[in-house]
């Protein structure tokens, strides 16, 4: 009985262990590939490729396009994954993951019109995509 009375106060015990020791290889892993990870937030304006994932299980991928593009950055949403248009103005129908989006490096620079009167979509779901 006395042992029954303890365990939620073991289990308790156990819990903020382990999430400790989660807190401390995060940070660890951090620190040893601090030279590795980078943050490639893309403002909107900016040129980027996106990888193609349909060709992911295909077993003739070695002659397809790996990433698509380039591609102009509209917008961010909350959830990090981005708005993106076509440079011809045509606005993606739906947000790409953040993961998929790679820098595009240019040669040459590029110039690019007001974003506002170049897409093809009312503002309404530009705002919509947003907030998705």
């Amino acid at each position: 009985a006395i042992a029954l009375q303890k365990w939620r106060e073991q289990l308790q015990l156990i819990h903020s262990r382990v999430y400790r020791t989660r807190v401390l290889a995060a940070r660890r892993f951090e620190d040893h590939h601090q030279a590795m990870l980078k943050d490639q937030a893309s403002k909107p304006g900016d040129l980027v490729l996106i990888r193609n994932m349909a060709i992911e299980k295909a077993l003739n991928r070695k002659m397809h396009p790996r990433y698509l593009g380039p591609l102009i950055v509209l917008a961010r949403n909350k959830g990090g994954a981005y708005v993106l248009a076509e440079l011809d103005g045509s606005v993606l129908n739906q947000p790409t993951a953040a993961f998929r989006v790679v820098p595009y490096l240019a040669r040459k620079s590029l110039s690019l019109p007001d974003l506002a009167s170049f897409i093809n979509v009312s503002l309404e779901r530009l705002q919509a995509l947003k907030d998705a």
